[in-house]
């Protein structure tokens, strides 16, 4: 029995909400090369490119919502079998699952930041290009681009991941460095992702199927009922 239970997610675990994964067959970087499309370089050269793409994510992200997974995470929580998630998603459908522990080490694509006076901006589909609404400096995402250092939630999720007993990964192919080596910080790594990953043969626990189909059976067995 694991004391402290910590969850990792990937793109996987949204993929029922409608939400394409990056790197499964029909994955988004089989069809767009990723430093063209979301790296820091893409930003900077072409800002107006870059948010056509990325709005039109947004615009994805926006029409989803959270599956079976992600509610079973949160009753997860909520009855304190789970301590924190950490995420690689930017897509926040933990949050609007109710999960209220996140690290998300990837930031989340719904809010920007003024690259002239710092300040916080939504950001939502429609505008061409954002601007700052005090200064009008050019507004950047606050996700983690491909050029970018991790942020400081990562260096929560490191402290999180030492001190589990137990690593859930759902949803994730643990091909991204570096969370792909979060799961190697705590004592035990299970594992539920329809693709095997680099880690299978440390799993104690191991499935190949689908996590809307698997958590809400692990509620089930638990006796309890997501939202």
């Amino acid at each position: 029995m694991s004391n402290y239970t910590v969850v990792l997610t990937g793109a996987g675990i949204s993929t029922a909400s409608g939400i394409p994964d990056f790197r499964g067959p029909q994955g988004l970087w089989k069809q767009v090369d990723p430093f063209d499309a979301l790296s820091v370089n893409a930003f900077y050269r072409d800002p107006k490119k870059f948010y056509q793409f990325y709005f039109q994510m947004l615009k994805d992200f926006s029409k989803a919502s959270p599956n079976k997974a992600h509610l079973a995470i949160s009753k997860l929580e909520e009855t304190g079998l789970i301590k924190m998630v950490i995420t690689q998603n930017i897509d926040e459908l933990h949050q609007r699952a109710g999960t209220k522990n996140i690290c998300e080490i990837h930031g989340t694509s719904f809010k920007g930041f003024c690259l002239n006076c710092g300040r916080i901006k939504p950001l939502t589909p429609g505008e061409l290009i954002p601007y700052c609404d005090n200064c009008g400096g050019l507004v950047r995402p606050q996700v983690v681009l491909f050029g970018d250092s991790m942020p400081d939630d990562y260096l929560l999720a490191e402290k999180e991941a030492a001190k589990a007993d137990l690593i859930l990964v759902v949803g994730s192919s643990l091909q991204v460095s570096p969370a792909c080596y979060l799961p190697l910080r705590a004592k035990e790594i299970a594992i539920i992702n329809l693709e095997p990953t680099p880690f299978d043969a440390q799993a104690v626990f191991l499935s190949h199927n689908k996590a809307e189909l698997d958590l809400p059976q692990l509620l089930e067995f638990l006796n309890l009922e997501a939202k």
